[in-house]
C-alpha cells in the first residue's frame, strides 16, 4: 500500500489491485472517522443490552470523543482550504 498526495486536497491510496483516490482529503478522513464512531455507538449500544455496561460505556465514550473529532477535522479542512484561497490570490494579483 502506498499513500500520495498529488496536490493541495487530493490524496491517492495504491492498493495492490486498487486505487483509491479522493479531491478532498479531508472529506475523506471526515467519513472514515464518521464510519469509526458509528461503529463505536453501536457496539456500545449492543453491551447496553448485556452486563457489559461498562464496556458499553467506554465504547460510547470513544464514539463521543470521534465527534469531537470530527468538529475539529472539519475546523482544519475550512483553514487550510481559506490558505490555499489566500495563497492563489496573493501569487495572482503580484504578477
Amino acid at each position: 500500500m502506498r499513500i500520495r498526495k498529488p496536490d493541495e486536497t487530493s490524496l491517492v491510496v495504491d492498493l495492490t489491485h486498487r486505487r483509491i483516490f479522493t479531491n478532498n482529503r479531508y472529506e475523506l478522513f471526515r467519513l472514515l472517522n464518521d464510519i469509526f464512531t458509528t461503529l463505536c455507538f453501536l457496539k456500545g449500544s449492543y453491551f447496553f443490552f448485556t452486563s457489559e455496561t461498562k464496556t458499553g460505556t467506554i465504547m460510547f465514550i470513544i464514539g463521543n470523543a470521534n465527534t469531537l473529532l470530527r468538529a475539529i477535522i472539519s475546523i482544519i479542512q475550512r483553514v487550510h482550504m481559506e490558505w490555499i484561497e489566500e495563497e492563489k490570490d496573493y501569487f495572482s494579483t503580484s504578477k
